[in-house]
């Protein structure tokens, strides 16, 4: 019920943030290319600086069984949403059903995962969010580029571990295991770093969905199939599915607030990369980000009773 709660006014003040972006791409004073690239800002150094500061802490046995358990639940989740978009998503819908089975798959877990567990459980949650966002490295750049692609090459499994969230995964866990203190000449420009995450990610998000033809996306039927399955349908099922591991309620809430978070942004540039349908990508994203702020809240909510 806290949860619920928590999540409906953190989700309140992030789409404050995305009218911003909103607004300010259609005043002209964002362009195209300065998301883009304001995007990479946030995808190249200020992610891997959230994930990393969350990683200085005390060793502590309770904290790495927790993380090993967040590993197992956040692949649990996402072989539950690949299970879900290939059985409704499968190639007999047309051309881009491979733009919805990722769509479905892969969730929003850093940009707006990681304000919202960051409000609630502060950095325990996002150590925790690390198992998630590792694993959704891992898989967007191997299963996700096969969808896209029909193939997987040695190239994306490497992409996959040079993508900046890994490496400061690994980095972060080298530092963790080894008890290395950061002085804070070095640890508080990363928070620094750190606590740009929210405001960026979310007016970026604005940006994209004023981009995308919002009045040509809501009468497409393929996309309140895709936001029903990663919204609603997979969060549902992950929580069964977690009940049994009777895990720490911080965990638990952050695999499930991870999966519960609409399309990543990362689709529409997957899209584009691979030659599928980005604009139709970016109207997933749109719509999704859009029911989300009813869906979020009703998941943890539900939780509250079943978790």
């Amino acid at each position: 019920m806290r949860s619920a709660g928590i999540i409906l006014y953190q989700i309140v003040i992030m789409f404050i943030l995305i009218l911003l972006g909103y607004f300010l791409y259609k005043k002209k004073i964002f362009t195209r290319k300065g998301c883009n690239q304001l995007s990479s800002f946030v995808l190249m150094a200020v992610l891997p600086a959230v994930i990393f500061d969350a990683f200085q802490k005390e060793l502590r046995p309770e904290l790495v069984k927790g993380l090993l358990t967040a590993f197992a639940m956040a692949v649990i989740s996402h072989v539950v949403f690949i299970a879900l978009g290939m059985i409704f998503c499968g190639k007999r819908r047309g051309k881009n059903s491979s733009v919805e089975i990722f769509s479905v798959t892969y969730s929003n877990c850093a940009f707006l995962g990681i304000p919202l567990i960051s409000a609630i459980y502060g950095t325990d949650g996002i150590f925790y969010l690390t198992a998630y966002i590792a694993v959704f490295n891992l898989l967007s750049w191997t299963h996700g580029v096969m969808i896209l692609t029909d193939r997987v090459t040695l190239k994306s499994a490497v992409n996959a571990l040079k993508a900046p969230a890994v490496i400061a995964t690994v980095a972060g866990l080298i530092f963790f295991f080894l008890r290395i203190p950061l002085p804070d000449i070095i640890g508080q420009p990363i928070k620094y770093m750190a606590s740009l995450n929210t405001p960026l990610a979310m007016i970026i998000s604005g940006v994209t969905i004023a981009r995308s033809d919002l009045k040509a996306a809501f009468k497409k039927g393929g996309i309140y199939l895709t936001a029903a399955l990663k919204l609603l349908a997979g969060p549902l099922i992950i929580m069964l599915l977690l009940k049994p591991f009777g895990a720490d309620p911080v965990i638990a809430d952050t695999i499930l607030i991870s999966a519960a978070c609409p399309t990543a942004a990362s689709a529409i540039m997957f899209s584009a990369r691979y030659g599928r349908d980005s604009v139709y990508a970016a109207e997933i994203f749109a719509v999704s980000t859009i029911f989300s702020a009813v869906t979020m809240p009703l998941i943890m909510l539900v939780s509250g009773y079943v978790l």
